[in-house]
């Protein structure tokens, strides 16, 4: 598949999702470029992991922006706690950029790869309808933009 076409593919991907799949799929971008950040750490491309690692701060911000701020404000412990995590995980990330270290990176990822796992077994119970109660309302995650 050409890339303009994976690219396309993925845009309807996007918006047709329900927000559960939305998660689903920020967590899986998340990896895929931490995975390549590792990759580009091993082969000496600063540039290259610095980018990866940018996209993958990126989305983290985008899920911790997606978090409930009512229930934040309430202290809603799965949103606080979720928050806690995302910021720590940012961090790593800005750590692993800056000392060039894959360690933190690869801690992150096995966090991901924990919360990935949670949300696609929550998906799969809701069938995937869109318009149901979603895992981002239980969560204290509401998507937003």
């Amino acid at each position: 598949m050409n890339r303009g076409a994976y690219k396309q593919y993925n845009q309807v991907q996007i918006k047709t999702a329900n927000r559960g799949k939305l998660i689903v799929m920020l967590y899986q971008g998340a990896i895929r470029f931490m995975k390549k950040a590792i990759l580009h750490l091993e082969q000496k491309d600063m540039e290259g992991k610095g980018n990866a690692l940018i996209r993958a701060q990126d989305i983290i911000l985008e899920l911790t922006y997606a978090l409930d701020q009512q229930l934040l404000e309430k202290g809603d412990e799965l949103a606080v706690n979720l928050q806690r995590l995302y910021l720590y995980s940012y961090r790593r990330l800005v750590h692993a950029n800056m000392r060039m270290e894959k360690e933190p990176i690869e801690e992150v990822i096995k966090l991901m790869e924990n919360l990935l796992q949670a949300w696609e077994q929550v998906v799969q119970g809701e069938g995937g309808e869109p318009g149901g109660e979603t895992p981002a309302a239980s969560s204290g995650l509401v998507l937003t933009g």
